[in-house]
């Protein structure tokens, strides 16, 4: 009698608990941190030739800017986590800002909660707006801001996160990730025949999963499907057509002897666009990409050397009857060969050697220096293209190829300073001179970059 005394006063209890519980987590710490980075621009003959038609930014632009964020990470009861941080990218302007430039916008950069051992202990999982970097970058890792969102380059845009789902199983030495992103999403009206919400958007799932064979070596392979409906803001019908890529492949690093670290990575693509009115329909792309570093730690300076491959195929010139396209999907990649090219050249239809070094002349300064080779993968005659990214955080520099083969040189040279632990200042010199492959072709491109970041 008195257990069952005991068992209703415990669910009375329990009842209680949930109807009066209070609706919030109790925090157990809270961590604030940030960064402020201010940093100063000059770039000169990004159009590659000497037009004087357009936006003359397109070819020189100078510019001071800086960007700011603040980050909150609180841990809650149970394994839970949120992570909060605000970012503010503006370019120098004094108190002459209006509202429309955007200049004082503060945007939500990350937002997001982590549950640890969600359901059983190996399971992690992670909702809301998330960085999600994989391997090293050539697939996965950078969302890339749209046009019109800030008014710095987009190609120094700190905002590289994802609105996702992400599970993460950890039986070490295997770690499987699994994530599904909203990379764009727009709602219409479902009245009468017009569209409908689900038929203009970006979503991307996939796998990755990374086995660490022993201290010295790891394997991952991955699959990811990027399904797009965008068609702009324009109305599409019911029942819209889309661009579906199919990614696949496989990542090897190793450090064989000490100070000696490599890589080597295979991806292949395949899907089929029926968003297009080309022939050219199915995808039947590869990317492949080799890096090799050592660093000579015993030599006080310590010297390091590189060396890197990384090809990205094709899409032929339009044949009649031709219904494969061979141009790699760029994806969301994080890599930059080298500076201006990532920011001029599409992440497609390339073969690229580069070499690198680096040294430490005293403790806290680091000097660098990367060569870049580039040719196209696949010929292609008077095909047209615009920068990746945006000069001013709205409009992209246009391009065409012209049927040969090298796409340009490049060099970065990099010099930084560690003035404290909190403390970076960096100056970064970029020269790129453009190759027979490029339409515009007849100015080398260069860009100097000082700037000075503070961590808190």
């Amino acid at each position: 009698e008195m257990s069952k005394r005991l068992i209703a006063v415990l669910a009375l209890a329990l009842v209680a608990g949930l109807a009066f519980a209070p609706a919030y987590a109790e925090v157990q710490n809270v961590k604030v941190s940030g960064d402020i980075t201010a940093t100063g621009l000059t770039r000169n003959y990004y159009g590659l030739n000497y037009s004087t038609t357009g936006d003359k930014s397109q070819f020189k632009q100078n510019l001071l800017m800086s960007q700011t964020r603040i980050r909150v990470d609180a841990d809650l009861t149970d394994n839970v986590m949120a992570t909060v941080r605000l970012i503010n990218e503006r370019v120098w302007n004094g108190q002459n800002d209006v509202s429309s430039s955007g200049n004082n916008a503060i945007d939500i950069d990350l937002a997001y909660a982590t549950l640890k051992e969600f359901l059983y202990s190996p399971l992690s999982v992670t909702v809301g707006r998330q960085e999600i970097k994989f391997g090293n970058g050539l697939i996965m890792g950078n969302a890339k801001v749209a046009s019109g969102v800030t008014n710095i380059p987009t190609d120094l845009s700190e905002r590289k996160a994802f609105d996702a789902i992400r599970a993460t199983l950890n039986y070490d030495p295997l770690v499987i990730d699994a994530i599904y992103a909203k990379v764009r999403q727009t709602s219409y009206s479902t009245t009468g025949t017009g569209p409908i919400s689900d038929k203009n958007d970006i979503n991307l799932m996939g796998v990755n999963a990374t086995y660490a064979i022993n201290k010295k070596a790891n394997v991952s392979g991955y699959y990811y499907l990027k399904n797009d409906n965008y068609k702009g803001g324009a109305a599409i019908p019911l029942g819209g057509k889309s661009d579906k890529v199919n990614t696949v492949g496989a990542l090897i690093s190793v450090a064989p002897i000490d100070d000696l670290k490599a890589s080597l990575e295979g991806a292949y693509q395949f899907g089929r666009n029926n968003a297009t009115s080309l022939a050219e329909k199915n995808h039947d792309a590869w990317a492949l990409q080799g890096l090799l570093d050592y660093t000579f730690t015993k030599i006080k300076m310590m010297p390091m050397v590189g060396a890197s491959y990384t090809y990205l195929s094709g899409e032929k010139s339009d044949t009649i009857g031709n219904t494969r396209n061979g141009g790699w999907d760029p994806m969301f990649y994080d890599q930059k060969l080298n500076n201006i090219t990532y920011t001029l050249l599409p992440f497609t239809n390339m073969s690229v050697f580069n070499l690198k070094a680096s040294c430490k002349p005293m403790d806290d300064v680091t000097i660098a220096a990367v060569y870049g080779y580039y040719n196209v993968a696949q010929k292609k005659d008077l095909s047209s293209f615009t920068s990746p990214f945006f000069y001013d955080g709205t409009n992209g520099i246009s391009n065409s190829y012209t049927g040969k083969v090298h796409l340009g040189d490049a060099i970065d040279l990099s010099v930084t300073y560690d003035y404290t632990e909190d403390v970076q200042l960096a100056l970064t010199g970029g020269w790129f001179k453009p190759g027979e492959a490029l339409t515009s072709n007849e100015k080398n491109a260069t860009q100097l970059i000082g700037s000075m970041k503070v961590v808190f």
